[in-house]
């Protein structure tokens, strides 16, 4: 079992879990696997207050082991990724716990062609940590690498997403969660004719706090109050997009690679002919891509899973409901910045966002978080199997659940949903029952 890494990445609370001791062996031990031999690594962060204590003991243990550290300062995840790529450098790095309130904090690492790394990587990355970090040898003084500051990369990131951006005339609102996506995004949409920023003022806790991709409501409001054709939201390292249509609804992940897959398969764009989602995706959207001959494949949860399953089948469009969506022609991983381009291009075309929120109706859905205390394995227990077995009898096959231990937080996440709303009271009842006696 993992003890470091999660589901994306490492996670915790900053300095007190996620502490600059960790921090500084996580930069020691990525450089001696993908930099042994000298390199250059990238970090770039977000604007929580604990992020550049994480980023000078990271640059501290990849300087250790004489490869370059190269700061990128605050700017998206997938920005990382993708300077990584096209600079030749060994690895890149991000100090983000994304949609996490601001005393968590996280590490996600990319290989040198812009993909998270695997679990392989992670557990020799892991076992240097735990087994074999005091062999580890430091470099010679005359080796120790440096640490630089280097903004014109992020111009590179800015200049290349501006390219795709092909319509100026949509009037939209955009959220960026006091969080990562502040400097780039605004760069790169401020051409725009019609466009406004919210929440755009990080001040180091305020980050993802009511506003962005977790928190639609207010957005929603504004939207509609003011006129606008669409308002789109990131998360706070600005890999998640969201967005709300003219009326205010909400437009999801799986709404948002819906429209994009039907208009890529309309102008013969769709390779392979294939989207790929998780084991969470609505059965709405599924349904919806069948009836329109596009075939549908899950993966795991998390968008490093999506990407790999990507690869495999050649599919060029993948993501999650809760906006990590991929669009492999142009990005190895999840990019908030690049989704709201793919979506207001695809609006501009529409003449009309609600045609988006419309294009399927998901079936009707809940997810229940149970508090677990660390080491409770409760999805092993009879109790627990015995209700999730209840909870398939009666959705049957009007619907599904699916549970889960969060590699993020200490929670339990139980999804139901069915297209029979009877049946899926029944099953919220039936977990509220169990919940209130444990």
């Amino acid at each position: 079992m993992k003890k470091i890494f999660g589901t994306d990445g490492v996670r915790g609370v900053a300095i007190s879990e996620l502490t600059v001791d960790l921090a500084m062996k996580i930069g020691k031990a990525t450089a001696c696997l993908f930099a042994p031999d000298g390199g250059k690594i990238l970090i770039g962060k977000d604007t929580r207050i604990s992020s550049s204590s994480l980023e000078a003991a990271i640059a501290a243990g990849i300087t250790s082991c004489g490869a370059d550290a190269i700061l990128l300062g605050v700017v998206p995840t997938p920005a990382v990724a993708y300077l990584t790529k096209i600079s030749n450098s060994n690895a890149g790095i991000v100090i983000s716990a994304s949609h996490n309130s601001f005393e968590f904090n996280g590490i996600k690492i990319f290989n040198n062609q812009g993909f998270k790394i695997s679990n392989l990587e992670q557990d020799k990355i892991e076992n240097l940590i735990l087994n074999n970090f005091k062999n580890i040898e430091y470099c010679k003084p005359e080796n120790i690498g440096n640490i630089k500051q280097d903004k014109y990369f992020v111009s590179r990131y800015i200049k290349y997403l501006k390219k795709l951006l092909r319509s100026l005339n949509l009037k939209v609102v955009f959220d960026f969660a006091n969080g990562a996506a502040c400097y780039c995004a605004m760069k790169v949409f401020s051409e725009m004719n019609h466009c406004e920023f919210l929440n755009e003022s990080p001040d180091g806790i305020n980050i993802n706090k009511n506003c962005g991709s977790t928190n639609l409501s207010s957005l929603s409001h504004y939207v509609v109050k003011n006129s606008f054709d669409l308002g789109i939201a990131f998360d706070g390292d600005a890999d998640r997009c969201l967005a709300v249509d003219k009326n205010g609804e909400i437009i999801d992940g799986d709404h948002i690679i819906a429209a994009a897959a039907l208009n890529m398969k309309k102008n013969s764009e769709l390779d392979s002919n294939a989207v790929v989602g998780t084991i969470m995706s609505n059965m709405g959207f599924e349904n919806f891509l069948k009836e329109n001959e596009i075939n549908f494949i899950r993966a795991q949860i998390g968008d490093r899973f999506v990407a790999e399953e990507m690869k495999k089948s050649g599919a060029l469009i993948g993501g999650e409901q809760s906006g990590h969506v991929i669009f492999s022609k142009y990005s190895t991983t999840g990019d908030a910045i690049l989704t709201a381009i793919m979506l207001i291009n695809l609006i501009s075309q529409e003449k009309d966002s609600s045609e988006i929120s419309k294009l399927f109706k998901p079936y009707p859905q809940f997810i229940k978080n149970i508090k677990i205390s660390q080491g409770n394995n409760i999805l092993e227990t009879n109790n627990f199997k015995e209700l999730i077995k209840k909870i398939e009898n009666i959705l049957s096959d009007s619907g599904r659940v699916f549970c889960r231990k969060s590699g993020t937080e200490p929670l339990i996440r139980i999804m139901c949903e069915s297209s029979n709303l009877n049946n899926l009271e029944r099953a919220e009842q039936e977990i509220n029952k169990f919940i209130s006696y444990i």
